[in-house]
């Protein structure tokens, strides 16, 4: 079968046209045949080792890689989606033909666009559970994306509408981009391009929640910004580390931009996330059916892909393998 292969986490995968089928077992009970897989950013950090479960996805090699796709099942052509935990570690999306634990499978409707679908599901999970079963967003509050023109990005600010949140603020180092997020349902617009930032432009209603896909320098300013004049307290507010987009895993953090502004951060995994994700997810699929949120896409090959593979899923357009 055709799939994307790699030797070692220090080279890309490589495409090959003659590797071996997967063989079903009493665990993985079910043969998939892949439709469509997305690349995610994920997906080259495991690939690379720069992620905490590379070891857990790539026990040996050679390895597909790819942690979650739209199938069909091979027996019964029932169109499913197949969460990261059903698949066999070694056995990744990126090939024609995997192996699946059947009872983990999502089966789905035949009507709808699976590169789109496939493409969102997994990024649109950033931010639903952290906004709605984690925090409770009240339509009052005040969300702020940071790095709003990326894929994720512009998916939490359709999430967040989605939820009810009347000011949603765009945030983001491209100025032409930023104002594209108009037409998604923010409403103001916050450029952190410069070396510092301010927010005393923007109006802030209620609870204040950072939705931050960044990291890095742009969350030193913002945290910066939050230090007050005054030992007035204003808001709260949360800080939901998503992702590290500007490719900075640190930060550094004065002290007064927790002590005096009741800053907290956050992971997105929380418990309260993790316990109601399952709901998360069926709100999605409704939501990516019914078109309510969407993401823009970019189709490619196995072939292009492994061409490309640290070209793709730029400007905020996922790419998406097609078998």
């Amino acid at each position: 079968m055709k799939a994307l292969i790699i030797d070692n986490f220090d080279s890309s995968p490589r495409f090959v046209d003659n590797f071996p089928m997967p063989e079903k077992d009493s665990k993985y009970d079910t043969l998939i045949k892949v439709l469509a897989t997305p690349i995610e950013n994920l997906d080259k950090g495991v690939a690379s080792r720069k992620h905490y479960s590379s070891k857990y996805w790539h026990p040996s090699f050679p390895s597909i890689p790819g942690p979650a796709r739209l199938a069909k099942k091979v027996d019964t052509n029932e169109l499913v989606y197949l969460p990261a935990m059903s698949m066999r570690p070694l056995n990744g999306s990126m090939a024609e033909y995997t192996v699946a634990q059947g009872n983990m499978l999502v089966e789905l409707p035949s009507e709808i666009d699976s590169n789109v679908v496939v493409a969102s599901f997994s990024s649109a999970l950033t931010s639903l559970p952290p906004l709605k079963y984690d925090i409770n967003i009240s339509s009052e509050d005040t969300v702020i994306v940071n790095g709003a023109t990326g894929f994720a990005g512009k998916l939490a600010i359709q999430v967040a509408k989605q939820l009810g949140v009347k000011n949603i603020i765009a945030a983001g180092r491209n100025k032409k981009k930023l104002e594209d997020t108009l037409a998604l349902g923010t409403n103001q617009l916050l450029d952190i391009s410069q070396s510092e930032i301010s927010t005393d432009k923007i109006n802030i209603s209620g609870e204040l929640v950072i939705l931050d896909y960044l990291w890095g320098k742009p969350t030193e300013k913002l945290l910066k910004n939050l230090i007050p004049n005054s030992p007035a307290n204003l808001r709260p507010t949360i800080i939901i580390e998503v992702g590290a987009a500007t490719g900075q895993n640190d930060i550094i953090l004065a002290a007064t931009a927790l002590r005096t502004s009741g800053v907290q951060l956050r992971g997105m995994m929380t418990n309260k996330s993790l316990a109601n994700r399952t709901k998360a997810a069926e709100f999605l699929w409704k939501w990516l059916i019914n078109k309510k949120i969407h993401g823009d896409i970019l189709k490619i090959s196995l072939e292009y892909a492994a061409r490309n593979w640290y070209d793709t899923s730029k400007n905020g357009v996922r790419s998406v393998i097609n078998f």
